[in-house]
């Protein structure tokens, strides 16, 4: 049970929970701190790849199975008698399961997920990833060998490192983005996925359908419609969750209504069809509350701000 611990808590998946367990029983013995210690290095050494090299988890993974060997015999000499054989198996089967566990570890598919909170996420192809709240990132097996596979589930700005040997390949429900590299952003909901592109080339496949986005293109799926409306970006709205700042350029008050109720879980209402068309040109900075950038926001368009409980009502 520890030893299994001891393994998620080295290679960063132990809960709060289980971080405080092992943290206490390294504390309780000095033989507990070195069995940490020395499960480890074998940790550190089985995934650390040669200078200059992309990590090889064949090559990680016989360099961990000759630690286990090392590891193992030295305890056969330390018990004599009849039990020294027990304890010997028993060492290896140990090393053996926790090998596997870190082996699938390296070579299994590797999920992100961010909660109430934006989640900036660095990856081994020095790609990095910002997950929107309640967003999840996977990536597939063999990532970064020949190609770069991920599946996304929720919002993400990607921030892609240029390699024309591996393109980048994103899963998104029924649509398959491919890059080399590249910045854009992918939202998808119940109602719609859209991507929008920030520099280089993205080409977008849904349906045996291609499209070939550049630099402040946009496309948007919507549910149940097999065409796909592509346009210019208008605003730089989206970015709100990932810069923490509301910036409109005559954007509708619609738009800017969906991310701060997105980024504030909180409930607005427009009761006004030309209020909610009604342009507004502003910045809003994430880190205040919410009521005084709708307060803001009604005094520029001279509406006017209720609250009936937990829902604000702009009309």
């Amino acid at each position: 049970m520890m030893n299994d611990l001891l393994i998620k808590y080295i290679v960063g998946e132990a809960s709060v929970e289980e971080i405080s367990l092992v943290k206490a029983w390294r504390a309780e013995r000095v033989e507990n701190e070195q069995e940490y210690r020395r499960l480890y290095t074998i940790w550190e050494h089985s995934k650390s790849p040669s200078s200059g090299q992309e990590p090889d988890v064949d090559t990680a993974w016989a360099v961990l199975q000759h630690k286990m060997q090392q590891t193992a015999a030295p305890v056969k000499r330390m018990w004599p008698g009849r039990w020294k054989n027990a304890i010997a198996a028993s060492v290896a089967l140990l090393m053996v399961l926790s090998g596997l566990f870190v082996y699938q570890k390296m070579t299994g598919p590797r999920e992100y997920t961010s909660d109430a909170l934006a989640k900036v996420i660095s990856l081994p192809d020095h790609s990095t990833i910002t997950l929107n709240k309640y967003s999840k990132l996977v990536c597939e097996k063999g990532f970064n060998k020949k190609v770069r596979h991920v599946r996304l589930e929720g919002e993400g700005f990607f921030d892609i490192a240029k390699n024309k040997e591996k393109p980048f390949i994103i899963d998104v429900k029924d649509i398959n983005v491919t890059v080399v590299g590249t910045s854009f952003n992918i939202l998808s909901t119940k109602e719609k996925t859209e991507i929008a592109v920030e520099s280089g080339i993205v080409k977008v496949v849904r349906n045996q359908e291609s499209y070939t986005l550049r630099a402040n293109d946009k496309i948007t799926f919507k549910r149940n419609e097999d065409k796909a409306v592509v346009d210019q970006i208008q605003n730089s709205l989206y970015q709100y969750y990932r810069t923490n700042t509301f910036v409109c350029d005559n954007t509708p008050l619609a738009q800017l209504v969906a991310g701060l109720s997105d980024a504030y879980d909180t409930k607005i209402e427009v009761r006004n069809a030309l209020l909610e068309r009604q342009p507004i040109t502003g910045k809003y900075l994430k880190a205040d509350s919410l009521e005084p950038i709708l307060q803001k926001v009604a005094m520029t368009l001279n509406a006017q701000l209720l609250k009936q409980g937990d829902v604000y009502i702009l009309k």
